[in-house]
């Protein structure tokens, strides 16, 4: 019996899907295994030669090293007959609800579908995200397993003692995350620009990777707004960094569109600093109510909750405490012991 570990989607810039790969892989490597490992850095050309190297390279990798089972930690295998079963997580089905002009609207148009009816078995990360897989790719229940994510709490700690809005300090809001056009950020930054008329020291830190184009749009709005003083585009920043940024804040806002889980909110939580963030989604099953929840189309109620935020120190004080509570049911061993539990069960039945 052996598993063959697929980390050739993990980047060497990891987000939602790297973070969890990393945070499950040695609990599976305690699996008999052969390991795969990844290091591209993204982009449509390397995803494409990824995609030729699943579908041909790794069923044929697969049986050399006479595996039983093949896991990904993203919804990537080959199609066609199952030569060597195939197990995937399933972080969101976004590109299919939200499409773009992009590779990886085809990509989740065209191959996901087929793949994920093709596979033994799908893990996914929300209940949510379960129910968007039933109801678009018409899969049974029974091929499903939710494993929620987790966070390191050694590393995201709450700090005694939260920013405040005074002449000597110039507090942030934060938004962490790549600038995908359904994490709404167009919309934050003009409640921003009316959140500034009212606290001329805020400053708005936007944090994660660029977008090919919503990057552009962001930065001819924040100039048409003049903010370009007040809003800070940051690169993507290291896992290692994340806790201290999120700490500094005054509130995480992430009135994302649309998620499969969430984990910056989670993280900020466990940092003890309140979230804004949206109804909807897998959010809502995340945050339970530890968050101010909005409509997230509605910049009214999202300058509201903000603003309220800033100006009731009582507020803030109730949601942080109730973010490190609810953060601390979430906790990265718990979700690696599942998945090996789950990955060892399927390599007994199909070795």
């Amino acid at each position: 019996m052996t598993l063959l570990l697929n980390y050739r989607p993990v980047l060497t810039q990891p987000t939602g899907i790297g973070v969890y790969a990393e945070a499950v892989l040695p609990s599976l490597q305690r699996l008999p295994h052969h390991f795969v490992p990844g290091g591209g850095r993204g982009g449509a050309s390397q995803r494409l030669q990824r995609l030729v190297w699943t579908q041909f390279q790794l069923p044929r990798l697969a049986q050399l090293q006479r595996a039983s089972l093949i896991f990904t930690p993203a919804p990537e295998g080959y199609l066609g007959t199952q030569l060597v079963p195939q197990v995937v997580m399933v972080h969101d089905l976004r590109p299919l609800s939200h499409p773009g002009r992009d590779l990886q609207t085809l990509y989740f148009h065209t191959w996901v579908p087929a793949l994920l009816r093709n596979c033994l078995h799908i893990i996914t990360n929300s209940r949510f995200t379960a129910e968007e897989i039933q109801r678009q790719v018409r899969v049974s229940p029974s091929r499903i397993s939710v494993i929620p994510l987790g966070i390191d709490h050694h590393a995201f700690t709450a700090v005694a003692g939260a920013p405040s809005l005074s002449a000597d300090y110039a507090p942030y809001l934060l938004h962490v995350g790549q600038a995908y056009p359904h994490k709404n950020l167009r919309r934050l930054i003009k409640v921003f620009g009316r959140l500034v008329k009212l606290y001329p020291e805020l400053r708005l830190l936007l944090v994660g990777k660029s977008h090919p184009s919503e990057t552009t749009c962001l930065h001819n709005l924040v100039e048409e707004l003049g903010l370009q003083d007040r809003v800070v585009f940051l690169p993507y920043c290291p896992s290692e960094h994340l806790p201290d940024l999120y700490r500094r804040a005054f509130a995480l806002v992430y009135p994302s569109l649309w998620e499969g889980f969430g984990l910056p909110i989670l993280e900020a939580m466990a940092c003890g600093i309140p979230v804004v963030t949206s109804a909807g989604s897998a959010i809502e099953e995340v945050a339970g109510d530890a968050a101010l929840l909005v409509d997230p189309l509605n910049e009214e109620e999202l300058f509201s909750a903000v603003n309220a935020v800033i100006r009731e120190p009582r507020l803030r004080d109730q949601l942080s405490c109730k973010g490190i509570q609810r953060a601390a049911l979430f906790n990265w061993r718990v979700t690696a012991y599942k998945t090996s539990q789950l990955l060892g069960g399927l390599l007994e039945t199909h070795g």
